[in-house]
């Protein structure tokens, strides 16, 4: 599990990637089985969304949600890309457009302001897996199996 501190304008990048990612059919499904994941992203949008007016906010992730949430930041940045190339055109991702919006007004009053804010998604997304990494570090390796004889074969 990683504890994730957002500051500044992080938790409105977050919540605008967890739009994306929900915004798809299926998003919330496993890969193989195509059965609802146990922990998906949406228990955090619902947390994220109560703190987007704070300061910071602290999100929880465990190993899954972790990797679902870069996915889904790297497809913002893809819509972001492609709503200032089609000149401010709504996105096919339910609610993305008016999300993108509703937190980022420059990008309702000036398409191109979507890449300034696709550029700071990657550098949340750079962010993050510093964070997650240093985490993984200081964390305690396993403990190693105690070292078992070996048949004495040879005498």
């Amino acid at each position: 599990m990683v504890a994730l501190k957002l500051t500044h304008d992080e938790p409105k990048l977050v919540y605008l990637a967890l739009v994306y990612h929900l915004g798809r059919p299926g998003s919330e499904l496993d890969r193989e089985t195509k059965l609802p994941v146990e922990h998906g992203l949406r228990e955090v949008k619902v947390e994220l969304g109560a703190h987007l007016a704070d300061d910071a906010a602290i999100i929880e992730l465990d190993d899954a949600q972790y990797r679902r949430l870069l996915d889904a930041v790297y497809g913002a940045v893809n819509e972001l890309r492609v709503h200032h190339m089609r000149s401010g055109a709504e996105s096919t991702v339910a609610r993305f457009t008016e999300t993108a919006r509703t937190l980022f007004p420059e990008v309702a009053a000036d398409p191109e302001a979507a890449l300034t804010v696709a550029e700071a998604m990657i550098m949340l997304h750079r962010r993050i897996e510093r964070a997650v990494t240093r985490a993984a570090r200081a964390a305690p390796a396993p403990a190693r199996p105690a070292k078992r004889r070996r048949w004495p074969f040879r005498r």
